[in-house]
């Protein structure tokens, strides 16, 4: 079984080498895709690890071109990873290990713990995140924010996913708000003009229904928010990570809301 591991990039010359050394070795092969012109030496430095090298049009989310990145990749298996993340060294001595595994217990896909990496060493959070995929039963859509899916069974691994820290909390926020922004652009739009792999209608009416179907009402904002907090706390992220979450979430209503009525931002 191959691995292939598929990023989307934009000018990421700080972070990728990280990335890149932990790849190394452990999977068979890494596809790189620029979004827009590359203004520094992140495509040189990709070079360097012998990575397969794509430049498209400038999108602003890296979600435009996933399905791509996904459509040249020849691997068995999908492993999902950004710029600013990179395999510890359990993760990534036991990669092999856990798809060999998968084909003798029937699981599809994995999830890690995904933890914020200080500058001291140590890791901070209590997320996961779903970046491990058998190729045959994965699907997904271009909208942002979605998390790659499986109709197999995804196992939940001990393993730790490293993701550095954000230090400016005004400019995570600011990029976060304008996501949302995004992200309800997306999801107004009609399944056959989003980008898909091995996704049906019926995947996304499953999950985007009803935000289309309220987009119009006040209360869709609240809504979201609350919605998107409690099931924060439930999962035990704690209640700063769960306001985030809601804040985000109230955005998103907001967005879809305005756009409904035809207002301008």
């Amino acid at each position: 079984m191959k691995i292939s591991a598929c990023l989307v990039v934009y000018n990421e010359e700080k972070n990728i080498r990280r990335c890149l050394d932990s790849l190394a070795g452990a999977v068979d092969e890494i596809i790189v895709v620029h979004d827009g012109e590359c203004r520094d030496k992140t495509l040189e430095i990709c070079r360097e690890y012998g990575a397969k090298i794509f430049i498209r049009p400038h999108a602003g989310v890296m979600e435009a071109h996933l399905v791509f990145a996904i459509n040249q990749a020849q691997g068995d298996w999908l492993l999902r990873i950004d710029a600013d993340e990179f395999l510890t060294d359990g993760l990534r001595d036991n990669l092999r290990r856990l798809v060999e595994e998968a084909g003798a217990q029937s699981f599809s896909a994995y999830s890690f713990r995904w933890l914020n990496y200080h500058k001291d060493g140590s890791f901070s959070g209590k997320e996961r995140k779903s970046v491990l995929f058998k190729k045959v039963d994965f699907y997904w859509l271009s909208i942002p924010h979605w998390a790659w899916q499986t109709r197999g069974r995804l196992k939940a691994s001990s393993y730790i996913l490293g993701h550095l820290s954000k230090d400016n909390s005004a400019i995570h926020w600011g990029g976060r708000k304008k996501y949302a922004k995004v992200q309800a652009e997306y999801i107004l739009k009609d399944f056959e003009e989003l980008d898909n792999f091995q996704a049906v209608e019926a995947d996304w009416i499953k999950v985007y229904s009803f935000s289309r179907r309220w987009a119009g009402f006040w209360f869709l904002p609240i809504f979201k928010f609350f919605k998107s907090f409690c099931e924060a706390i439930l999962q035990g992220l704690g209640p700063r990570e769960s306001w985030r979450r809601g804040v985000y979430n109230f955005y998103l209503g907001y967005y879809l809301y305005g756009f409904v009525h035809h207002r301008q931002f």
